[in-house]
């Protein structure tokens, strides 16, 4: 079978991811009919951009104006930025909400509702993903989503690069970090469906991606190769051409 190698940096995923997210049908549904919720994240900022010039208005979201919980290198430090808060598209109409008011959005979200939320652990062979909890009292912002999805049959997306990737189911990982032994940051299988540069791929150019490889140096640590087939190569090489232009995310 004819194939073709292409190498990506996280970056040039986060991209990639946005651009598929917003041309899913239960997204677009959502865009015209009710209502999408981005929490703000490094992989959102590239989706909310997306989605914000999906309803024609100006692509304004930018790290680290529009995060919740960062992980950075030891001993690096975020910078200090206004956050925007977390974007709400209504029926076409977009709006940022002050962080605090995320309770309140959820409780007002329905079946057919989307909520975006990035993620810190990724399954391929399940597409399932989790999320570190950095508030082990209240389980942060991926609590208040997993109610409106439990509670109200919101539906959650969470858009997560490849390199986020493990390499054992979650529940067992779960298991393993939130043991009353354990120490460090807990960990929380979402109840939703992770959506990858792999995923990407298929829906914006109906070719298959497998990983080959992965890792480099000079931005592009994290990066994958993969090897892609089927669907079509022009749509293939133009896709990856454009997102290939995405600079790393710097804190």
């Amino acid at each position: 079978m004819k194939s073709t190698q292409y190498f990506i940096t996280p970056a040039a995923g986060k991209a990639l991811i946005a651009k598929a997210l917003v041309q899913r049908e239960d997204v677009q549904n959502a865009l015209k009919n009710g209502t999408i919720l981005v929490i703000g994240g490094t992989t959102n900022a590239f989706a909310a951009n997306e989605l914000l010039k999906a309803v024609g208005e100006e692509p304004c979201v930018a790290f680290p104006a529009f995060h919740r919980g960062v992980a950075v290198p030891p001993g690096a430090k975020l910078q200090k930025a206004d956050q925007l808060g977390d974007l709400v598209i209504e029926k076409g109409a977009a709006r940022f909400e002050a962080q605090d008011r995320l309770p309140e959005i959820c409780t007002k979200l329905k079946a057919g509702d989307i909520i975006l939320k990035g993620a810190n652990a990724l399954n391929l062979a399940d597409k399932t993903a989790a999320i570190l909890l950095g508030n082990a009292e209240t389980g942060g912002t991926i609590m208040e989503a997993a109610r409106a999805v439990l509670s109200r049959r919101a539906k959650l997306i969470l858009p997560v690069g490849v390199e986020k990737r493990v390499d054992a189911p979650l529940d067992e990982l779960e298991a393993l970090v939130n043991d009353p032994e354990a120490s460090g940051l807990r960990l929380y299988r979402a109840p939703g469906e992770a959506f990858t540069e792999l995923d990407a791929i298929r829906l914006l150019t109906g070719a298959d991606a497998r990983i080959i490889a992965s890792g480099a140096v000079n931005g592009g640590e994290g990066g994958v190769y993969l090897q892609i087939s089927g669907g079509d190569p022009e749509k293939v090489r133009e896709l990856i051409r454009e997102v290939s232009k995405e600079k790393n995310v710097e804190c």
